[in-house]
């Protein structure tokens, strides 16, 4: 553009010079700077002529002629004084593609011109060596005509279409210069007959079903062109497939003139895990670097790529879900290595990015529900490497509530067929104000699970409990009375025991920190009480959530839905309760409670970076149908039937990734029903709400 600015005020400015000058005669007209523009085309477009008189409304003519024309992308004209007249001066700037515009319009290029000559006629074009390939299809392909001008170009061109056909080893012209004119001959070498077709190292796809992919067929003469085209087409049938290192390593003709097409399908002959070892500024690399932190059987386990098979992108993807779903890693990728003595196999590694699993978490906090809150938590979900979970929790506060807790599972025992274990030990100590007959309960029990994976995402789990439960009344003088006529003690101990087997489906693509897939949980829980119950109990459940993608890559939606029924004879401290931090934010801990319940939870979780993120969430259900006989609970006429008083919360959240461990932080409201029972509540715990 500057270039252009400066040609049109130098062109302005010979305007201005010679706007008074007449009687001149233009003496001289050159033309410089041309390449593939002839001179001839360029003097054809300018109205000034030599012998005739200068004048500057020709010379304005003469740059809007030669402007418009499709190959000059600038034009100056220079007019001086020469030999008692005018000179002028045309200097061009051609376009990059000025030869194909000359050509298009038919004008021969200057380089073309060079080329030609034009004392030399053609009077003969022959081919020789052609068997089997009609001399019909290759007078198409050459560009020397009988009775045109001698054109080098047009020979060699000639030469690369009908190397190009991809059916002659060699093409070598020939120029024999006679006074009758010029022949021009072809020798050619034709490519030999195809006797056969042979396919060796197909494992994967039969030879029948490759065969049917090519179009080179035993009787015709080998085209490169048709042999590049079988390539791509059976390697293009791997590929689509997943079988993306199978090569063809070598294509030709043996003695026999058979096609022989030798193939590599990419088979495994061992996989390795290495740790992916990634640069961390302002530190110095240690021996343990490269050193992984989890077993290799636990990896092993999860890997869908075996030794001995060819290599499938497909079954290289599910390991790599299988692997991030655990949580114990950030990023897998692969490298595939050459084995020396073995070039049909090759060496799979799987490189392996590990995040931290063992967290450490101390905290002091205020909760809506418990109050000022003391917390200490140690966890490892990869606990020595063996992929297993190991967790201590203690948590006490200023409102009578104290829990601890230790919790081991083992998610699939070594050396078997995805069978499971785990167990927990607990004591839990909480008030319940809102209760006569328990208002201060303390659990101590443990629990046994043992699991068998049915499949990838299915599992059957049988549990058992042992509990011990202490219930103490409110004997405030306001219940004294009715404590004493209905012969309750200050306090009632007894023995719990039960059996729960369930199915769990369970396809999300983390185990802590989902964004995709589904996880569904039924089921049915049996048991038997002592004491002053002294009945056998039983209750069902059934759990659904769901994740997906949401308004963007780092959004996700994800719901769950509760639903429970229990017998009447279930203790009226095992009943269900919903409202806390874990069903209903917004409403106090069990402000429901009954034999049958509902819950439902929709939240928008947003990953604003690495440590932060953010949640809007809305909680709704209830539970219904007490049955029971604490009066300081049925006082409260919570007792309603689904789905009357059905209660709605809304609330947003903030997710902590921090070094010692993901923290969450929810605050969460009514926006209907008892909303003069509850308010605005704070909740504070570890991960995600589900």
């Amino acid at each position: 553009m500057k270039k252009y600015l400066v040609s049109l005020l130098v062109f302005v400015m010979s305007l201005v010079s010679y706007g008074a000058t007449t009687g001149y005669l233009v003496k001289a007209i050159d033309v410089v700077n041309t390449r593939e523009i002839p001179t001839e085309v360029i003097l054809g477009k300018m109205t000034s002529k030599v012998g005739q008189n200068f004048s500057t409304e020709n010379l304005l003519k003469d740059y809007n002629g030669i402007k418009k024309a499709d190959y000059v992308e600038n034009v100056t004209i220079y007019p001086k004084v020469y030999d008692g007249g005018i000179k002028l001066t045309v200097e061009i700037q051609e376009k990059p593609d000025a030869k194909k515009l000359l050509e298009k319009e038919g004008i021969i290029p200057l380089s073309e011109r060079e080329k030609v000559d034009t004392s030399l006629v053609v009077s003969s074009v022959e081919v020789v060596g052609n068997t089997y390939i009609p001399m019909s299809e290759l007078s198409e392909k050459i560009p020397v005509k009988v009775g045109a001008y001698f054109s080098k170009n047009k020979i060699v061109e000639g030469q690369r279409n009908l190397l190009e056909t991809g059916y002659f080893r060699s093409v070598e012209p020939e120029v024999y210069n006679y006074p009758s004119g010029v022949v021009v001959v072809y020798n050619l070498i034709e490519n030999p007959v195809i006797t056969g077709v042979n396919i060796i190292g197909n494992t994967i796809y039969s030879t029948d079903e490759l065969m049917k992919l090519i179009k080179t067929q035993p009787g015709k003469v080998l085209n490169i062109n048709t042999l590049r085209q079988d390539k791509d087409a059976i390697l293009g049938k791997y590929n689509e497939n997943g079988y993306v290192l199978a090569e063809i390593v070598d294509i030709g003709l043996n003695q026999g003139n058979q096609l022989e097409i030798i193939l590599n399908e990419g088979v495994i002959r061992d996989v390795k895990f290495q740790k992916m070892v990634t640069k961390q500024k302002g530190g110095r690399r240690k021996a343990t670097d490269n050193q992984l932190k989890t077993r290799d059987y636990v990896i092993a386990r999860e890997v869908e790529v075996k030794p001995d098979q060819v290599f499938n992108i497909n079954a290289y993807d599910e390991t790599v879900k299988n692997l991030m779903r655990l949580g114990y890693f950030k990023n897998v990728k692969y490298e595939v290595k050459d084995i020396p003595g073995d070039p049909d196999g090759k060496e799979l590694v799987l490189l392996l990015d590990e995040d931290r699993t063992a967290t450490l978490q101390g905290a002091i906090s205020y909760g809506s529900e418990v109050g000022l809150l003391g917390m200490l938590s140690i966890k490892d979900i990869n606990w020595q490497g063996r992929g297993q979970d190991l967790g201590f929790t203690f948590e006490k506060s200023d409102r009578d509530y104290t829990s601890f807790s230790i919790d081991f599972y083992d998610p699939w025992i070594r050396g078997t067929d995805r069978i499971s274990w785990g167990w927990s030990a607990y004591k839990t100590e909480y008030e319940n104000d809102d209760s006569v007959l328990f208002n201060k309960i303390d659990t101590y029990g443990a629990k046994l699970t043992v699991g068998k994976g049915l499949s990838k995402y299915l599992r059957f789990n049988v549990g058992t409990k042992l509990e011990h439960v202490t219930e103490e009344r409110n004997d405030d003088s306001q219940w004294a009375n009715f404590l004493k006529e209905n012969g309750y003690g200050k306090k009632a101990d007894y023995m719990l025991w039960s059996i729960y087997p369930s199915l769990v489906y369970d396809s999300r693509n983390n185990y802590w920190n989902p964004t995709a897939g589904d996880y569904a949980k039924y089921q049915v829980e049996m048991g038997y009480a002592s004491g002053e119950y002294s009945e056998g109990f039983a209750n069902t459940t059934l759990e659904l959530r769901k994740y997906h993608r949401g308004f963007f890559k780092k959004n996700t939606f994800a719901y769950r839905a509760v639903f429970g029924i229990m017998t009447d004879s279930t203790p009226e401290s095992q009943r269900f309760w919903v409202g806390g931090g874990s069903t209903l934010r917004g409403y106090d801990s069990g402000y429901f409670q009954g034999t049958q319940k509902v819950v439902g939870t929709i939240e928008n979780r947003t990953q604003i970076n690495d440590i932060l993120g953010f949640v809007v969430f809305s909680d709704f259900g209830r539970a219904w149908d007490y049955r029971g006989k604490d009066p300081g609970y049925l006082s409260e006429n919570r007792d309603a039937q689904f789905p009357t008083g059905i209660a709605t919360t809304a609330g947003v959240g903030l997710r902590l990734n921090t070094p010692i461990g993901p923290l969450r932080f929810d605050f969460g409201w009514p926006v209907g029903g008892d909303r003069d029972e509850s308010g605005m509540k704070f909740y504070f715990n570890m991960g995600q709400s589900f």
